[in-house]
């Protein structure tokens, strides 16, 4: 929520749009933009400075410490996601992509100027209170700032800034017409394939997971402890959540051991057969993987179908009528881009 120095321009358009990212995994991927930037922008190997200017932007200066303070935030989110052997390759591609990113910052920053766009006080003030609300119980807006080594006046600024480059973009699109219904049925006609959903279930599961390196005497008081467990939920005695809750050795039983939806091929073989054939409510017989063994309780089973027209179709206008308007703002920054003078000071 505190990082509005990084203007970047995929972060401009949701905001100005609203554009959602699809809950549904066999719905339309909206995420997706036009990359406008072929010609891949490398770091200087003379230095190490993060105070060093690396581009100019029609004389704005951006200097490494942004890009790599960006770019260490970005690889802490992706956290355990990417293998360790594919961090180097990760880390040069997000350093390239940040640096293109603060490029185009720059450019909106400079139109915006330009363009000498108001910004209502109340409506920073609107985002500050947003900020505040969306923060951790006993943290204060003032301590997060100072860890980051910026000030409220420095967030304000940053703030106004992002709100003038939204009505600046919506100047741009404001002679958009809004996608048809027409321009929506022709576009489900002709992908198919976007709007198949697949076989799925959603369930809850309670694991017991005997200590590594357990002999089969341990393994067979796990199993006993499970079955045990199960009749007391089949009892009426506890619910599945609650023995769950109390019981179970996976991070989901903080959710009464709720996966949530999942489809085929998403969980171990043995954990989906049991899965994907008992019946809703049943509280099925162990199941042993090897991450331990399991009780699973399905309460939804949805088999493999096609999203009808009619359910899709608000989506599908919201969709083409953004993608109309990213191609325009797209247009937009590669005109600023091409009038700009960039100086890339590590060539």
């Amino acid at each position: 929520m505190l990082h509005y120095k990084i203007i970047i321009t995929t972060l401009l358009i949701a905001l100005a749009f609203g554009a959602q990212a699809q809950q549904d995994p066999a719905a339309i991927d909206l995420s997706k933009t036009e990359d406008l930037f072929s010609n891949p922008l490398q770091p200087n190997p003379l230095t190490n400075d993060p105070e060093a200017v690396v581009v100019k932007v029609n004389g704005m200066e951006i200097k490494r410490k942004e890009i790599s303070e960006l770019v260490s935030l970005t690889m802490q989110r992706l956290g355990g996601q990417v293998p360790p052997q594919q961090l180097p390759q990760l880390q040069q591609q997000m350093y390239t992509r940040v640096k293109n990113d603060l490029i185009n910052a720059k450019l909106i920053e400079g139109a915006v100027i330009a363009a000498d766009i108001p910004v209502d006080e109340a409506a920073i003030e609107a985002e500050i209170d947003t900020i505040r609300q969306s923060l951790p119980e006993g943290k204060t807006l003032e301590e997060l700032l100072e860890l980051q080594n910026n000030t409220l006046d420095e967030l304000k600024s940053d703030i106004r800034n992002q709100l003038a480059s939204r009505t600046l973009f919506e100047q741009q699109v404001a002679d958009i017409a809004d996608a048809t219904e027409t321009d929506a049925q022709t576009f489900y006609n002709e992908n198919p394939n976007n709007f198949q959903t697949p076989e799925q279930v959603t369930a809850s599961h309670i694991l017991l997971k005997p200590a590594e390196g357990a002999d089969d005497a341990a393994k067979a008081a796990s199993k006993a402890e499970l079955e045990s467990i199960r009749a007391t939920i089949i009892a009426g005695e506890t619910s599945f959540a609650e023995a769950a809750a109390a019981h179970s050795s996976c991070p989901s039983s903080a959710q009464g051991g709720s996966l949530g939806t999942f489809g085929k091929g998403q969980m171990v073989p043995e954990f989906e057969i049991a899965a994907f054939t008992q019946e809703i409510g049943e509280v099925g017989d162990i199941v042993e993987t090897q991450f331990g063994y399991h009780i699973i309780q399905v309460s939804e089973h949805t088999d493999e179908g096609t999203i009808a027209f009619e359910e899709a179709k608000v989506q599908i206008i919201d969709f083409l009528t953004n993608q109309s308007k990213q191609q325009v703002i797209s247009a937009y920054i590669e005109a600023l881009r091409n009038q700009a003078t960039i100086e890339d000071l590590t060539l």
